[in-house]
């Protein structure tokens, strides 16, 4: 896997895109016509093939006041899934958005998506609120954030 950074809205949304579609697989929600969300200063982490092609990544923005990022979207395509892909590409992007003054990490997930692996990354829950959907009626919503020391 070759991580390339981009700061293109069409990098984001593809990233956006795959999520959706897996969450629409995992919950049984009608599909809406929703799109990423174009926010300053965003960038992400694409997880490409030798030829370039990404299956996936982490799309990201920057805010300020302590200076921090918010993780909007972290997907990898399922071959890319269960090798230790995600976990090194997690680890990169937490190394490089402390390099540029990042004081924390912020995100959202669900039961249903990836509350664990965010746990083991060093995350830790800072609310949780009931998020039922229709295949998963117990689903939690966690906001999560992780300190960089």
């Amino acid at each position: 896997m070759i991580i390339r950074v981009s700061k293109k809205y069409e990098d984001i949304a593809a990233i956006h895109d795959a999520l959706y579609t897996w969450n629409l697989s995992k919950t049984g929600e009608e599909r809406i016509d929703v799109h990423a969300k174009r926010e300053e200063e965003a960038e992400a982490l694409l997880a490409c093939d030798a030829a370039g092609t990404a299956h996936g990544g982490i799309a990201f923005h920057w805010k300020n006041s302590p200076r921090r990022v918010f993780v909007d979207y972290f997907f990898l395509d399922d071959s890319l899934r269960g090798g230790g892909n995600g976990k090194y590409l997690f680890e990169e992007f937490l190394s490089r958005v402390k390099a540029a003054g990042a004081v924390r990490v912020d995100l959202t997930t669900n039961t249903f998506q990836a509350p664990g692996f965010y746990q083991k990354m060093g995350f830790v829950t800072v609310n949780e609120e009931p998020g039922p959907v229709r295949l998963v009626p117990g689903n939690i919503h966690y906001t999560m954030q992780k300190k960089l020391d």
